[in-house]
């Protein structure tokens, strides 16, 4: 269970952050959430999927990190993360964007804040990055973490009207993914979506002029050219197959 708390800077002036990445420190995972303005940067690296909750009928998308669960390709042995980029939703662990009521000109409005997680094992009063100063001052490194999370929140909005378009021009289907490895084991990749390139190639100029006055033309391909990066993912498990 997360223990989820408003961070201040005498509950927490002592906190440090792990910043390593490791199995232990909670990075053994297969996906993480991912968003439109975050594409170009994901799809030279990771597979970028689609989940449909199907009691809210919503999307979201996702970096794929491995085949199964509890499995990130990318994690090191020696407790580093093995590509040349770490997704924002990764690296602002263990930190989230809460709200705070604050009364402003007599009205209770809700002021987002910075939350972290207080059961984390990436926090400790040992080892790590300072979240505040001695003088109880933000440091480098929570700011640095606060623009992240601004740019997370951000891409939450911007996520609703992405999948609105996407809906509309039936743009997403349902995809199986079927591996066969070195060891002779299969795995099947289902329950997710992908770009419908046949739908994407055949947009009106009109949807086209839409997506792209909205800035998620751009992503979209790079969402679709993103599934090239499947072969490496298959490569890394096999790697990872040969050395247990």
């Amino acid at each position: 269970m997360s223990n989820h708390q408003m961070l201040n800077n005498e509950q927490h002036k002592n906190l440090k952050v792990h910043t390593k990445r490791s199995s232990d420190l909670g990075d053994n995972v297969m996906l993480t959430l991912t968003f439109p303005s975050e594409f170009y940067a994901i799809q030279s690296y990771y597979p970028i999927v689609f989940y449909k909750n199907e009691s809210t009928e919503e999307f979201q998308a996702f970096a794929l990190l491995g085949l199964e669960k509890k499995e990130n390709l990318f994690l090191s042995p020696d407790e580093n993360w093995d590509c040349g980029y770490v997704p924002h939703t990764i690296k602002a662990q263990p930190f989230l964007i809460g709200y705070q009521n604050q009364e402003i000109n007599g009205q209770i409005q809700k002021q987002k804040v910075i939350h972290l997680d207080a059961d984390s094992p990436r926090l400790n009063e040992h080892e790590g990055e300072n979240i505040f100063t001695q003088y109880g001052q933000n440091t480098p490194f929570i700011e640095h973490i606060g623009n992240i999370l601004g740019e997370i929140d951000q891409g939450f909005e911007d996520s609703k009207q992405f999948f609105h378009l996407l809906n509309q021009f039936n743009l997403l289907e349902k995809f199986v993914f079927d591996i066969k490895l070195n060891d002779q084991s299969s795995n099947r990749l289902s329950g997710f979506y992908t770009v419908n390139e046949d739908t994407l190639s055949n947009l009106s100029s009109q949807q086209l002029f839409e997506l792209n006055q909205k800035g998620f033309l751009k992503p979209l391909y790079m969402a679709s050219a993103s599934m090239l990066n499947m072969s490496e993912l298959i490569k890394r498990k096999n790697q990872r197959l040969q050395t247990k």
